[in-house]
C-alpha cells in the first residue's frame, strides 16, 4: 500500500492505493493525523487505486471522519469503485461520506460549499 499526501488550497488530499488492512492502517492513520494538524477541516481520500479494504481500514476512515466533523469539515472520498465501494456499501458506512468522481470536483464542493 501506498499513501501520498499533499496540501492543497482548502484541504489535504490523501492519495491511496493498494490494500488497505491491518497491517498498514496506521499509515494511512498518521496521514489523516497529520492532515489534521495543518488546521484543514477537509480531507479528501483519493481511493481511486484502493483495491481493498479491511475492517480496520474502515474504523480508520471513521475515526478520521468523526474527528473532521468535530470541526465542521468533512472526509470526502474520491473514485469509490469495486471492491472497496462494495464494502462500504454492505456496511452502510457509504452515507457518511461525500463522494465525488475526482479530487478537482472534492476541491469544487469545498469552494462553493
Amino acid at each position: 500500500m501506498t499513501v501520498e499526501s499533499s496540501k492543497l488550497e482548502n484541504a489535504v488530499l490523501i492519495k491511496v492505493s493498494g490494500r488497505l488492512d491491518a497491517e498498514n492502517t496506521g499509515k494511512f492513520e498518521q496521514a489523516c493525523t497529520s492532515g489534521l494538524e495543518t488546521g484543514t477541516s477537509h480531507l479528501i481520500v483519493d481511493v481511486s487505486e484502493l483495491e481493498y479494504v479491511s475492517s480496520m481500514g474502515l474504523r480508520s476512515f471513521l475515526s478520521a471522519a468523526q474527528a473532521l466533523q468535530k470541526k465542521g469539515g468533512a472526509m470526502m472520498l474520491c473514485g469509490l469503485h469495486g471492491l472497496p465501494k462494495q464494502v462500504f456499501e454492505m456496511t452502510r458506512l457509504i452515507g457518511l461520506f461525500p463522494l465525488h468522481d475526482s479530487t478537482e470536483k472534492a476541491v469544487a464542493a469545498i469552494s462553493h460549499g
